[in-house]
């Protein structure tokens, strides 16, 4: 229940049911959004991507016209404004809604802008894209960033509400149910130690020999 006095049951066996504030019935809804996610009563955040990605398109079609207005024909400047104004939006909050389902969704996004840079088609290899411009595909940045939090909430006191939080998940891992401290873990027993061992602690990827700043510029000398 929030301060407007609406409220949202999550798996409800009871969808009729009523609530009462101060006297009040109170407004039950099936959406709701909270500090840009959108929430619905099923127990996933598919919805919520869902509507990420379209708000991050609405964006970046208004920054194309800005980039005609403006005459802006530099391409670092255009991959910072890309990274500030669409892809900081489309990749909200990804270290709990993170998998590859849902992450394919953002590339699209990223993939697109890129070939626009390029002026290639659509159709052109994703690969030859992205070493153009010296990426990795956004997916590569994404899980990185879910384990460095993965590693930070399971150091986190019980006495903070996110160690309280943590303590929640464990129980639902023990008890077999389908948790985010699950999901992390199944994607990190499918995959093979050495790419998962390529982000350090700093927020870098090591390729090889190389190793680069893990950032979001999009710009050639980037790295995702």
């Amino acid at each position: 229940m929030n301060v407007e006095k609406k409220i949202m049951v999550f798996n409800s066996v009871d969808p009729c049911q009523k609530f009462m504030f101060e006297g009040d019935i109170i407004e039950r809804v099936q959406t709701f959004n909270y500090l840009g996610i959108l929430f619905e009563t099923t127990p996933n955040l598919d919805s919520a991507v869902e509507h990420l990605v379209v708000v991050s398109r609405r964006s970046l079609f208004a920054l194309n016209r800005r980039y005609v207005e403006l005459r802006i024909m530099d391409v670092k400047l255009r991959c910072d404004l890309f990274n500030t104004l669409v892809l900081s939006t489309a990749s909200y909050t990804y270290e709990i809604w993170v998998d590859s389902k849902k992450i394919e969704a953002i590339e699209v996004v990223y993939r697109g802008f890129l070939k626009s840079l390029l002026r290639v088609r659509k159709t052109t290899s994703t690969s030859i894209v992205l070493a153009e411009f010296g990426k990795f595909p956004f997916e590569h940045f994404a899980r990185g960033q879910t384990l460095l939090y993965y590693n930070h909430v399971s150091t986190v006191t019980k006495d903070y509400i996110l160690g309280k939080a943590w303590e929640a998940q464990l129980a639902m891992l023990i008890a077999g149910k389908k948790c985010w401290a699950g999901s992390i873990e199944k994607w990190l027993l499918q995959n093979q130690p050495q790419e998962v061992a390529g982000f350090s602690a700093s927020g870098s990827i090591t390729v090889g020999n190389d190793t680069s700043a893990c950032s979001n510029s999009c710009a050639p000398s980037g790295d995702y």
